[in-house]
């Protein structure tokens, strides 16, 4: 104790120099970061954005394709409907509202087939679809393409099966 209050009082003490003057002695203090802590800083940094810059982005494609396996199933529940009221199933065989998705939102479309069945989406639309009839089987099809790329992501619908993707999982 008696050591270390003489250390903490030194400081602060005057000592005498060679020449007789009195010279003031301070401890000096590290203030901010060196340039090598700064460059290892910024290259964790680096390697962090590297890695959730293309995840962040992955997860955007996935939420905007997540409207076409919904559609899907909602235009299957909407046939089963119909084909329960009227006794017959209906195909609309050109896709709708157009046959090219790509990465912006498109209007959905009145005059179709959709309008006989009493589905319509909820605002714009990302993805296309379409109904294909045969006798009592029918195959509900919706795809997109969020990230346009040319290469489109596939939902397909049977009535024994909700919307599965048939296209590779990476595919937006």
């Amino acid at each position: 104790m008696a050591r270390s209050l003489h250390l903490s009082l030194a400081r602060f003490l005057p000592r005498i120099g060679a020449v007789g003057g009195l010279v003031l002695r301070f401890q000096s203090r590290k203030v901010g970061f060196s340039a090598i802590e700064v460059m290892i800083i910024l290259a964790f940094l680096c390697i962090l954005a590297a890695i959730a810059v293309p995840n962040f982005v992955e997860m955007q494609y996935r939420a905007k394709r997540a409207e076409v396996p919904s559609s899907v199933d909602g235009i299957k529940f909407a046939l089963l409907a119909y084909e329960s009221s009227n006794g017959r199933l209906l195909s609309e065989l050109e896709p709708r509202p157009d046959s090219q998705p790509g990465k912006n939102m498109r209007a959905w479309r009145t005059g179709s087939k959709f309008d006989e069945l009493g589905w319509a989406p909820e605002g714009d639309v990302r993805g296309s679809y379409s109904i294909r009839s045969e006798g009592k089987d029918f195959h509900i099809t919706g795809y997109c393409d969020v990230d346009g790329d040319s290469i489109q992501a596939v939902y397909m619908a049977t009535r024994d099966s909700n919307a599965v993707q048939t296209s590779a999982t990476t595919t937006y």
